[in-house]
């Protein structure tokens, strides 16, 4: 289950993942272990662009 979410996921924000490096998507430029590097750090990204969106919005309801 771990797996099948973590390849949901990495088709969500772009990174395509495969089992192997020799598996499809055939285009991978980089290796499944960079896609993991780079499928963190755009999860990283997103959750901080989350978290700022919240603190805009509770900062603004505060002081309404």
């Amino acid at each position: 289950m771990n797996r099948k979410w973590l390849i949901l996921w990495s088709r969500v924000v772009g990174m395509p993942i495969g089992v192997t490096d020799d598996d499809s998507p055939q285009f991978l430029p980089i290796t499944q272990k960079d896609v993991r590097i780079a499928l963190a750090m755009r999860t990283f990204w997103i959750m901080l662009h989350i978290v700022t969106c919240l603190a805009i919005i509770l900062n603004a309801w505060r002081h309404w």
